[in-house]
């Protein structure tokens, strides 16, 4: 069979798979509104505005004029967030927008310590259980904090001093997968791969120096198996962005989708 007719069979049979349930799409993407958690916190009202542009009274359609940050909602950081002169969110290259999929789950340490920060330890045990990384892999944090959203209070979590508390990565961690793994993307549930009290951006510096992308506030993680599924996430195409919001699917073996408790869903 030629080359090029075995590449269509192949996506045929995926689409196939979808359609029949054998591959099932999880959405990791949290909708977007003005109820939607923000950070920077401190401002009078969402940065989110949706205003009617036109409708149907006026036109035989319906759009609306939006407002919003860049860094809002579930969203990719590019490696311009962070590092002057590097990569914008419409120069990122559209093979790194897919790829294998490996979830960490952290959930037992935040439940302990809203700041938690992954360890390199937990990168370890991960790697003992579960077998090692695939290199080029989206790695993810399952750490339960999106179980607060869409709470700004419950989800940004700010004491009355204006800390934040809520999970990320130590550096150590960013630079062990670095290393070991070299990944496309890391992704997490929480507002930043920097922990809630963090004062500086080192883990973003450490990933994105790579030229690698970050994806925040991802929804549904504890859905997906350890290993075994696909991630496709896909930001605006901003011209010179530093990231943007981004629409996040996983496609997982049907029979691997997971319930909240973490066994085989029905």
């Amino acid at each position: 069979m030629p080359s090029g007719k075995r590449d269509e069979n192949t996506v045929l049979a995926l689409l196939e798979a979808i359609r029949t349930g054998g591959v099932q799409p999880i959405d990791l993407t949290h909708p977007m509104d003005e109820h939607s958690p923000y950070w920077p916190a401190g401002r009078d009202r969402s940065p989110f505005t949706a205003r009617v542009a036109v409708n149907f009274d006026l036109r035989a359609c319906f759009a609306r004029d939006l407002t919003l940050l860049e860094h809002f909602g579930t969203h990719m950081d590019a490696p311009a967030h962070a590092l002057p002169g590097r990569l914008t969110v419409d120069q990122l290259r559209v093979p790194s927008f897919l790829s294998a999929a490996c979830v960490v789950d952290v959930r037992e340490g935040v439940q302990a310590n809203a700041d938690y920060l992954v360890s390199v330890a937990d990168l370890e045990r991960h790697a003992d259980s579960h077998g090692a990384m695939l290199a080029g892999c989206f790695v993810f944090f399952c750490t339960g904090w999106a179980s607060r959203w869409p709470s700004q209070a419950q989800y940004i979590n700010e004491d009355a001093q204006g800390v934040k508390h809520f999970p990320g990565l130590s550096e150590q961690a960013a630079r062990h997968l670095l290393e070991r793994v070299r990944p496309a993307s890391v992704g997490i549930d929480t507002p930043s791969v920097e922990g809630g009290t963090a004062n500086d951006m080192v883990v973003h510096c450490a990933l994105l120096g790579a030229d690698l992308h970050i994806l925040e506030n991802v929804a549904n993680l504890e859905q997906l198996p350890s290993s075994g599924a696909a991630v496709v996430a896909l930001p605006l195409k901003i011209s010179g962005g530093s990231g943007g919001p981004a629409r996040v699917v996983a496609l997982v073996p049907g029979r691997q989708v997971l319930s909240e408790s973490g066994g085989l869903a029905e």
